[in-house]
């Protein structure tokens, strides 16, 4: 399509949308207009019907009240001889009734059971039935009451004379069509009395609206229903509660909600909206009209000079080198062309510099990247919401993915137990600004030890400065081990060092004791005692022999590798404890030992006191029940032999497994307790090339598996 076509399309399609828009916020603003004009009407006739309606309970309720406080009355009751009543007192009753408007009275006297109904009008309509009148409660009172389906405003009283005889008086005004007409003198205003489903009358027929109120309750005492549609007529209605009306039918008494409606008819107001809509569509067609003949003319002018500088623009668009155009010397187009041209001459000079800056910023982005995939670190940068915004190739070669895949994720999707929350809590330092550089040791689960440090990022644009986080991860693992493994050293320095001082003081003592023990044996008869201590000699010598290792084990000189079995040691250990476990009747201890195993280059001796330890331990942890469990394995992959101790004791919090080795430190406060026991142990196996895990939950038990080498043949 041609740029004239198109722009006089432009300018039609504008001057269309501008007369819709005219048109809908007109007719919008008059409706509008008419419907507030149409809720003020009937909110005021509302307030009139409902207050004309109840006007009629004031006035019976004065004449009721005046008919109970009148002396002459109770005179006349008092003096009253028969069983009728006398014309006068009659007479005087009906003038008050007739006064008030009412149509019918009904009188019952005390002292004959007699009762009066009479008309107080000439219309000739049916009576209601004087055994729905009757006075239960306090009186004078006026009530609403509907009695063969008429609808009654009633008004009763009880008058007694100063001997005690009383007269009933009701006086009844019918709620009829009639009635209901003369509450409004608007042509447009309906009024209808309704008792939900069960009765209606008004100047309406009512008839789909009493089908609406069926089944309905309304919260509050004034309703406006906005349409509803009686007789193909549009309403806007109003109900108002106006009490209660009892229902005498069928010899019951019930009560019903009183709603006073009043309807307007809603027809004069659309005809009146309708009537201006079409003269602002005939006013706005006009001008629609005189706007497009005008627009076609001045269009012309402006789009010859348009299209020239349109075609000039692909042109240079294409690539073509830098394009003039000329036009007109003076005027707006004139300075569109002028400025045509020297944005022609700048965009030359800008392609020029551009393109050098591109060569320069692509050599410098190749070059940060080869540095940056070139570090054998791993490297992040995680933004606010811990996603992966840049990754190195060293990062994603330990995640065994591509950068596509990386990039954009949560890092707790690429290693969940790596990035926990101390690291978490490291980032949001690093973001928020609250640290300037932070650095953390993390185990992964593959048994990996890394140290990952956090530096901030700020990057700045035009709207403000956010932060971002690098994180530099460094495999550690040797280094952790090494240092680990100098820890260790130095706290098997420092037991050695114990060892050698508490071996020195033992051996005097022990010397005595063994001593003694042998001349009791050479005393001793009786092969019971004897038995026992020879038994004590042999432990005695086991002591010095242990005594010995320490001094051993506290020299740096070289220690010759044994021969032990391994199974026979445990079986010989558990004769030990064998007191201790009948003691703790709750404990069972569970042996399951290898067949066939090889032996183990360690020392009897040393080997029972790693797993007196290791049972003694186990004991402590389990209290007064629970279950030690002993077994064996070879393993041949390593060419070890393994023994593991478990137990289903109180276990070993987290925080403390690194210190289990550590000299004097115990989980146990009780008295006795050195805390060496685990350290001899971690000694003796470090002393006989072994090895030694933990494994602990706590609420749960511990496991601790040795593993020793296996003895060479000919040792």
């Amino acid at each position: 399509m041609r740029f004239f076509a198109r722009t006089f399309n432009s300018f039609i399609s504008v001057i269309v949308l501008q007369a819709i828009l005219v048109i809908l916020l007109v007719s919008g603003s008059v409706a509008r207009s008419q419907q507030e004009d149409s809720k003020e009407e009937l909110k005021v006739e509302a307030l009139n019907i409902y207050d004309n309606f109840n006007s009629w309970k004031r006035v019976l309720w004065g004449s009721i009240v005046d008919l109970g406080k009148s002396g002459q009355l109770k005179s006349m009751i008092a003096s009253q001889r028969h069983i009728t009543l006398d014309d006068a007192l009659e007479s005087a009753v009906k003038k008050a009734a007739t006064q008030a408007g009412c149509e019918f009275l009904i009188m019952k006297n005390s002292w004959s059971a007699f009762t009066v109904v009479r008309p107080l009008t000439e219309k000739p309509v049916p009576a209601p039935k004087p055994q729905d009148f009757s006075i239960d409660r306090p009186h004078p009172y006026v009530e609403m009451l509907l009695s063969d389906g008429i609808l009654y405003f009633t008004g009763a009283v009880r008058v007694t004379a100063d001997n005690g005889r009383y007269l009933d008086i009701f006086i009844a005004k019918r709620v009829d069509e009639v009635l209901m007409r003369q509450l409004s003198f608007n042509q447009r205003i309906k009024a209808l009395v309704s008792l939900n489903s069960h009765f209606a009358v008004g100047s309406i027929a009512g008839t789909a609206f009493s089908e609406w109120m069926r089944g309905k309750t309304f919260n509050t005492s004034y309703t406006v229903v906005d349409e509803l549609n009686e007789d193909n007529v549009p309403y806007s209605v109003v109900i108002q509660q106006s009490g209660n009306a009892r229902l005498a039918e069928g010899g019951q008494n019930t009560e019903a909600t009183l709603y006073v409606c009043t309807f307007l008819s809603l027809t004069d107001y659309r005809a009146r909206v309708n009537f201006i809509n079409r003269s602002i569509l005939l006013v706005s067609l006009f001008v629609v009209l005189f706007t497009i003949l005008l627009s076609a003319g001045m269009s012309k002018a402006v789009t010859d000079p348009v299209r020239q500088l349109r075609n000039a623009m692909i042109r240079l668009k294409s690539g073509d080198k830098p394009v003039k155009v000329m036009g007109p010397k003076t005027g707006e187009i004139a300075d569109l062309f002028h400025g045509f041209n020297d944005m022609s001459a700048r965009i030359e000079e800008d392609k020029r510099a551009l393109s050098s800056h591109i060569q320069e910023i692509t050599r410098i982005k190749e070059y940060n990247d080869k540095i940056f995939n070139s570090i054998q670190e791993k490297i992040l940068v995680i933004n606010a919401v811990f996603a992966v915004e840049q990754a190195n190739r060293a990062f994603l070669e330990y995640c065994g993915q591509t950068e596509k895949m990386v990039l954009g994720r949560n890092i707790d999707e690429l290693s969940p137990a790596l990035f926990d929350e101390p690291v978490h809590a490291s980032i949001r330092a690093i973001i928020s600004g609250g640290k300037a550089f932070d650095t953390q040791i993390r185990r992964a689960s593959s048994g990996l030890s890394f140290e990952i440090k956090f530096y901030p990022l700020l990057e700045h644009d035009t709207a403000s400065t956010s932060i971002h986080c690098i994180m530099v991860i460094e495999d550690v693992t040797a280094r952790v081990a090494y240092e680990e493994k100098i820890r260790q050293a130095e706290k098997l320095a420092s037991i050695s060092m114990l060892s050698a001082g508490v071996a020195h003081e033992i051996n005097n003592p022990l010397s005595s004791i063994l001593s003694n023990v042998q001349n009791l044996i050479k005393a001793e008869k009786e092969p019971e005692r004897l038995e026992d201590l020879r038994l004590v000699e042999q432990e005695t010598k086991r002591i010095a022999r242990i005594v010995r290792n320490l001094l051993e084990f506290s020299s740096s000189s070289p220690v010759e590798k044994p021969r032990n079995d391994i199974n026979a040691c445990i079986q010989k250990t558990l004769q030990l404890v064998d007191y201790s476990l009948k003691k703790e009747s709750g404990v069972s201890i569970v042996v399951r030992l290898s067949p066939d195993l090889p032996s183990a280059a360690i020392g009897e001796d040393e080997c029972k006191q790693i797993i007196l330890n290791l049972i003694k331990n186990s004991l402590e942890a389990l209290g007064s029940s629970g279950t030690i469990r002993i077994e064996t394995a070879f393993l041949s992959s390593e060419s070890m032999v393994q023994c593991r101790v478990s137990d289903t004791g109180r276990g070993i919090p987290k925080a403390l497994l690194p210190r289990i080795f550590d000299p004097f430190f115990s989980t146990k406060n009780e008295e006795g307790n050195s805390g060496l026991g685990l350290s001899v142990v971690y000694g003796l196996v470090s002393k006989f090339k072994g090895r030694i895990e933990v494994e602990s939950e706590e609420g749960r038990g511990t496991m601790v598996r040795i593993s020793l080498p296996v003895a060479r043949p000919g040792t």
